[in-house]
This record gives C-alpha cells, structure tokens and sequence, in this order.
C-alpha cells in the first residue's frame, strides 16, 4: 500500500503539468502563500516560518516547510516579500522560490493592493528510491527541471473586513523527452478567493468567520470553512476550527506570546476512505514582526 501510494502521488503531480499546490491550515497567519498582494499588508517586517507534516503514517505523503518575508516601502504605496517553499512529495521534491511586488492605494475606508509574484520551481524526482515487487523493476531516473513561472492577486482590507483573488501561477509545464515545456492553459489556472470578516461581541471576546475557494476549471471545486474566537483583552488566545470539503476537520490554536512573536498549531483530521491509512496531519508557523512602533488602537486581524 504504502509503495502503491508513492507511485500515485507521483502520478497525480505530472497529470497536474506544473499546477499542483499545496495545502496549508493556517494560511491566514501566512497569506503570501496564496496571495503576492499580501505583501506588506501588516504594515512592518513580518516573517513566518511553517512545518507541514501531511496524513502522517502514509509513506511518502506530503511534507512541506515553508519560509516567507514582506514589508512596505518608505512609499507606504508598494511593498516587497520573498517566499520559499520545500514540498516533499514521495520522491518527488519541489523547491520554489518567488519574490512578489504589490502596489497599494486607499479605496473607500481600506485599502486595495494589486499584487505580482515572479520566480521559479526547482522540480526533481529521484525514480531509483522506487521499488517493486520484482528485483530487476528498478527506476534509476533522477532528474532536476527549472521551471520559472509567475502569478497575480489582488487583496482589499479595511479595520473588520478583507477579501482577496489570485492565480498562483499562470504557466503549465508539459513532461517531454527533453524535459519540460511551457505553455499557457487558464483550465490549468487555480483560482483561489479568501474572505473573511471580524465581530466584535466586546473588549474581551471577537469572532472571525472566514473562508478559502479553490477553483479550478477542469477540476473539482474546494472550499474551507473557517472560524476564528478570539479570546482576552489583548487577542492572546485564538481558538478555531475549520472544514474541508475535500476531506478534513481542522482544530487550531494560537497564542500571540508579545508584540512580536506569534505561535500557532493545526490538527487535521482526515475523512473518507484516507483515514483509514493516516493518522492525520500536523502544522506548526511560527510568526516574528520586527514592529518599530505598536499600533495598539488598531491592531490587525488579518
């Protein structure tokens, strides 16, 4: 089984030419990761680091680290931020590096942000750690392939609202003999729409319903559902929980520990036929803001 699933697993990520994303819990307290015109939208340096050990128990399921970075400019109108992503994905391992640019003005009582990202993937796929039942059914491939590609977003929020939209990444990749060929396909596009919205029952209790669509053309659609209390006078304590229609219930908890330092954790627990063979999925983010001064009369939420 678990040989089986390797060679699924690989499967899948070719069928996708180049378009396969990975999924993330807590996207929230990272949104460089779905979304460029994120950058630069908490207002000061804002780095975050994020483990994922994905349907733990399964070999060769997905792990993935991420490393992101942004922040504004002098000219409070654009903002600058690098993302890297390691996914390990049976032996399969695709390393991405972006850096992403967003140009930021004032519309109504918030601010809209359009959003650039440019960069590339590093995919390679080691064929010899796979065996079968017979001895001579060896794979000895081991390939590397760089694979640029860019994306777009746009991203408005105000003081108790946000909404944002964004395509990844617009390039596919065709496997050929050679290597891999670029080429463009808006069926292959994954377009993701996040919202969210803030109610505040009093100085000691919020409540912060949000959502992540995952659409793409010639594929199904994919929705998260989540919902945020926000506990104690100084937002210390985050409790959620989310539901995923492709397959999972998630619980998390953050802790804001100071101005600077946030801690968040994520459990999912798969559905279906899957959680007979996993014993669920594990994320852990790390979030550290290098704040200058400390806007207390309006923190963000998002």
């Amino acid at each position: 089984m678990q040989r089986t699933f390797i060679i699924i697993m690989l499967f899948i990520s070719v069928v996708a030419n180049g378009q396969h994303f990975p999924i993330f819990s807590q996207y929230m307290l990272n949104g460089l990761v779905i979304n460029p015109a994120y950058a630069g939208s908490r207002e000061v340096l804002s780095a975050s680091v994020m483990y994922r050990n994905q349907w733990v128990g399964f070999d060769g399921a997905p792990v993935t680290s991420t490393l992101s970075a942004h922040m504004p400019l002098r000219n409070k109108s654009m903002a600058l931020g690098v993302l890297f992503v390691n996914e390990k994905i049976g032996v399969q391992n695709n390393i991405s590096f972006y850096s992403n640019y967003a140009y930021r003005f004032k519309v109504a009582t918030g601010q809209l942000a359009l959003g650039l990202k440019a960069g590339f993937n590093f995919f390679k796929e080691s064929d010899s750690k796979i065996t079968t039942s017979q001895p001579d059914d060896l794979f000895n491939n081991n390939t590397g392939s760089f694979l640029p590609n860019f994306g777009f977003g746009a991203y408005y929020n105000t003081n108790t609202w946000f909404l944002g939209a964004s395509v990844p990444e617009f390039l596919s990749y065709q496997k050929e003999d050679n290597g891999y060929k670029p080429y463009n396909d808006v069926n292959n596009y994954n377009f993701l729409f996040s919202g969210g919205v803030l109610f505040r029952i009093n100085d000691f209790f919020k409540v912060k319903p949000s959502s992540l669509i995952r659409y793409r053309i010639n594929s199904s659609f994919q929705y998260d559902l989540n919902c945020n209390l926000i506990m104690f006078k100084d937002d210390k304590l985050w409790l959620g929980a989310s539901y995923r229609n492709q397959g999972a219930i998630v619980g998390l908890v953050e802790f804001q520990v100071n101005n600077q330092i946030r801690f968040g954790y994520s459990y999912d627990y798969s559905l279906g036929d899957v959680s007979h063979y996993n014993s669920g999925s594990h994320e852990i983010l790390l979030r550290y803001e290098f704040r200058y001064k400390i806007n207390a009369v309006n923190p963000r939420y998002f």
